[in-house]
């Protein structure tokens, strides 16, 4: 009888671990060269953390690079669309806020990342989505870009 518990408990954890860990659906998305070269990805978690006040948005992110030309500065920008119908139509681009570093340089392989915190109050209470897009402006002219998706505030 304990043969056939420890193989139904082995069976158990196996499943647990052969599932593997991924980002929630809608927190990221593959960046991609729409000039220039270079691709990647951006990655959200959106935390239950209120920095600001009670309620509110607060979200850690990366955004990554590689196949990228050595030595290349990427300024990481995002637009805001309050509709959240999947469709980006904000057309403003604005840097990360402070503190956060606004760009990270390539390594001698072509690849980089930047860590962010943005923490934001009203409009952006528990419940609210939003559409947001990421874009990375590199200095050799380099332009990368994600999809448009929706970010639930928790």
């Amino acid at each position: 009888m304990w043969k056939f518990r420890l193989s139904v408990l082995l069976a158990l954890v196996g499943a647990v671990f052969a599932t593997g860990a991924s980002a929630q659906p809608g927190t990221h998305s593959e960046l991609t060269a729409i000039a220039g070269q270079g691709a990647g990805r951006v990655e959200l978690a959106p935390t239950a953390h209120d920095v600001v006040a009670p309620d509110t948005f607060d979200v850690q992110g990366t955004v990554n690079v590689h196949d990228a030309a050595a030595g290349t500065t990427f300024t990481v920008l995002r637009r805001v669309d309050f509709n959240p119908d999947g469709a980006c139509t904000g057309g403003t681009w604005m840097m990360l806020p402070p503190p956060n570093a606004p760009s990270f340089t390539t390594s001698n392989g072509g690849a980089g990342a930047l860590h962010f915190e943005i923490s934001r109050g009203a409009p952006l209470v528990d419940g609210v989505s939003f559409d947001v897009q990421w874009r990375l402006e590199g200095s050799d002219g380099s332009v990368v870009q994600s999809d448009c998706f929706t970010v639930t505030v928790k």
